[in-house]
């Protein structure tokens, strides 16, 4: 009896150190069956990382064998992941394959079954603030004739951007005969991973404390930059591969017929202050002639207009090749049904919105094509998106057709069938796009069959155009065109053009939006010097108001050469302005000029604000469409220059004649309206010279605006000669005149005297 306890621990001592361990016992106590021992502790000096200490081990002995059974106790490790399963891969090979071999259980000790309870593991990469992390709680462990079974009531893991929680999870395996164990079943309760996507960089937010000045960051080593159109990385063949491995890893752990079923997953995608949730529903994995094979099933509600919604996925075993395969067909299936919630990206009233689709998508063997075929619905789709609009988007009805495919690495996109149809309106599309060295290819054809002008006003949902609410329109509207462009060869190869077929005429109209508001004073709401709302008057018989009769005749010169060379001879918008907007931003590779007319800015002033979204433009092209309707050219300029902003606060031509120069808007010379004008697209910008005369690089501008006006035949040859003797001054009622005209110099925009502090490249008259 006395040698009881020591007798035991030299054993356990034996036993541990067959497995390259050292074992360290606080109590042994006999049992009925055999022995009993409390607290346990376990350590392996091949795994620093690791600690294990079992507060109680039940060893059974009976004539078939040893029966051992473990409650409670802790498994953990500290240390970088690499590490610890670097140490823990060692470890196994040298003490586990020797055990396993016949080193560590002799064969007359007959079989040895053993039973875990009650275990706690947790691993994390550091101790202070871990990024990544393992914790499973009341682990059970069971080896008996050949099968282990592993289970945990809870587990959580996180690794960077990943976390995963498992309830209710069970593991069952089978040795095999050549060594070593597969999979039988692997099963959960439920199953919760989230996804934390690195948040815009418009939200990010300083550090608590941190200065609000920047520091100038650290010099770094020059090196070549990077070719402009750089070859992508190969993302397919990235996707394929990993998803090929696991394929190959669960074969080589799955038994054949094996089966993985998850019955309640739930996944969350976060980036910044966006969320969005899928699931819960059932993940069933199993092994099918060589491949992969992957369902996804969302829980359908109990609604006889709800059908069920799959997803599949097919992957090769192997690097050998073949297609990786998915489809997603079902519906309709509400969005909350999918787990998405209310306030995910932007989505609201999910539970009112459906997803019909079937959709197939194929992955080349290579990796480096995508086919996709598919069509789907939308229906009753709400959402909150400042790009849209900057109210709430309720009830939007969607569909798509597409049929396809394209290169991972951008370098093409062939659409052989597109469609996309918004209530009554359809949208079809079919072409090509090639990236070739560092140009680009566009070859498409796209065609708006004839639609009623009403039904398309029906179509887009109340919060995508709040202001035209409640407007009636007759007529109808087709539209068929092509772009032909190749970026490399813009000069000889940039063909855009439609056909318009627009009868579309408005009838009715809501009392804040009818022109006849404008013939007399009004309130409208325009930005203060602070960004703030302020209210002012305007309109016929205010204060600063002009008519037309009234202006000098030189200011309708000026806006048409610097703003809209086609305004009397286009209906609202410039085809051919659009056609070289698009041009020169291409070539340029950002936006450099805009087609917007005298009348759509008309429309934005009077009806929109400043916000650029989505909404704003559709508005803007009806109301324009509207305004041309009901008002003369004439009344347009009128309230243009009457209500156009010309600096901060200073609103109306009336008011800018006097600001700048002390005069009346009908006793403007030339050179002063072209330079009231020059500065519409950034009135808050200056460009006069100490001594009040306009700058010298500007004032030659103004002299190349002429020439345009002139060779236009807006001005005569007498006018033109007046206004190139012109040197326009601040404050100054009458501009001063040389001797003789002054012809443009120079490059334009480019500073002709000392200290003038011009932008380089100031606006771009309209072309002829």
């Amino acid at each position: 009896m006395v040698s009881f306890g020591p007798i035991v621990r030299h054993e356990a001592a034996r036993a541990a150190e067959r497995y390259g361990a050292v074992v360290a016992i606080d109590e042994v106590r006999p049992s009925l069956h055999g022995v009993k021992l409390r607290g346990v502790e376990v350590s392996l000096p091949e795994v620093p990382s690791a600690h294990v200490r079992f507060e109680t081990i039940d060893v059974a002995l009976g004539w078939s064998g040893k029966k051992i059974a473990l409650q409670g106790g802790d498994v953990s490790a500290v240390g970088p992941r690499e590490v610890v399963l670097r140490e823990a891969e060692q470890w196994q090979k040298r003490y586990l394959a020797r055990s396993s071999t016949g080193g560590g259980e002799s064969s007359s000790s007959g079989r040895t079954d053993a039973e875990f309870e009650g275990l706690r593991i947790a691993w994390q990469d550091r101790r202070d603030v871990p990024t990544e992390s393992v914790r499973a709680s009341d682990v059970n462990f069971a080896r008996q004739e050949g099968k282990v079974g592993l289970s945990a009531a809870e587990a959580t893991i996180t690794v960077g951007p990943v976390s995963v929680a498992v309830q209710g999870g069970h593991l069952t395996l089978i040795k095999q005969p050549e060594g070593g164990y597969r999979v039988a079943a692997l099963s959960a309760r439920s199953l919760d991973a989230t996804l934390t996507l690195p948040a815009p960089l418009e939200e990010a937010k300083p550090v608590e404390g941190a200065s609000a000045t920047p520091k100038e960051p650290p010099p770094r080593e020059p090196r070549e930059p990077a070719p402009k159109h750089a070859k992508a990385s190969p993302r397919g063949a990235a996707v394929r591969a990993q998803l090929v491995r696991g394929a190959t890893l669960l074969d080589t752990v799955l038994e054949q017929g094996a089966k993985v079923e998850l019955d309640s997953l739930h996944a969350q995608v976060r980036r910044g202050r966006d969320t969005l949730n899928l699931g819960p529903g059932s993940l069933v994995v199993r092994r099918d002639a060589g491949r992969m094979l992957v369902e996804l099933s969302p829980r359908a509600r109990a609604e006889k207009e709800e059908q069920a919604l799959t997803f599949s996925l097919s992957v090769p075993f192997g690097e050998a090749g073949g297609e990786i395969v998915a489809d997603v067909k079902g519906g309709p299936l509400y969005l909350s049904t999918l787990g998405i919630r209310d306030g995910d990206f932007g989505l609201f009233d999910v539970a009112k919105t459906s997803l019909t689709t079937r959709s197939h998508l194929v992955l080349s063997a290579d990796g480096k094509q995508l086919r996709v075929d598919g069509d789907g619905r939308v229906q009753n789709l709400s959402l909150r998106s400042d790009a849209l609009s900057d109210e709430p988007i309720a009830g939007l009805e969607l569909a798509f057709r597409l049929r396809g495919e394209t290169a991972l690495d951008g370098s093409t996109l062939r659409v052989d069938e597109g469609e996309v149809d918004l209530g009554a309106v359809r949208l079809l599309a079919h072409g090509r796009y090639d990236r070739v060295g560092e140009g680009h290819r566009v070859r498409a054809e796209f065609d708006v069959p004839l639609t009623a002008c009403q039904s398309i006003l029906d179509a887009a949902p109340r919060g995508l155009v709040p202001r035209i609410a409640g407007m009636r329109m007759a007529g109808s509207l087709a539209v068929k065109g092509h772009a032909r462009i190749d970026t490399a060869r813009l000069d000889r190869d940039f063909d855009v053009a439609w056909d318009l077929s627009n009868t579309c005429r408005i009838t009715e109209v809501p009392p804040e939006i009818d022109a006849a508001r404008w013939r007399k004073p009004f309130r409208r709401s325009v930005l203060g010097p602070a960004g703030e709302r302020v209210e002012i008057e305007s309109g016929p018989g205010t204060p600063g108001w002009v008519p037309y009769s009234v202006i000098s005749r030189f200011m309708e010169t000026a806006v048409l050469t610097t703003e809209d060379s086609g305004f009397r001879r286009h209906g609202g918008f410039d085809n051919e302005a659009i056609r070289n907007s698009i041009r020169e931003n291409l070539r340029k590779g950002r936006f450099v000029r805009g087609a917007s007319t005298l009348s759509m800015q008309l429309a934005k002033n009077l009806y929109l604000d400043r916000v650029k979204s989505l909404s704003r433009k559709l508005q803007e092209a009806v109301l324009t469409t509207y305004l041309e309707q009901e008002l003369t050219k004439e009344q347009i300029l009128e309230l243009y220059l009457n209500v156009v902003e010309f600096g901060p606060m200073i609103y109306g031509i009336g008011p800018a004649a006097r600001y700048y120069f002390n005069t009346s808007a009908g006793d403007l010379s030339l050179g002063q309206a072209l330079y009231i004008s020059s500065i519409l697209p950034n009135p808050k910008q200056q460009h006069f010279a100490i001594g009040g005369a306009v700058s010298p690089g500007w004032m030659n501008y103004l002299r190349k605006l002429m020439d345009v006006a002139h060779r236009r035949k807006w001005i005569s040859d007498e006018e033109l000669e007046e206004g190139l003797r012109e040197t326009v001054v601040r404050g100054q009622p009458a501009p001063e005149r040389s001797a003789r005209s002054q012809e443009p110099s120079g490059r334009e925009g480019e500073p002709s005297g000392e200290g003038s502090g011009e932008p380089p490249e100031p606006p771009t008259p309209p072309e002829d």
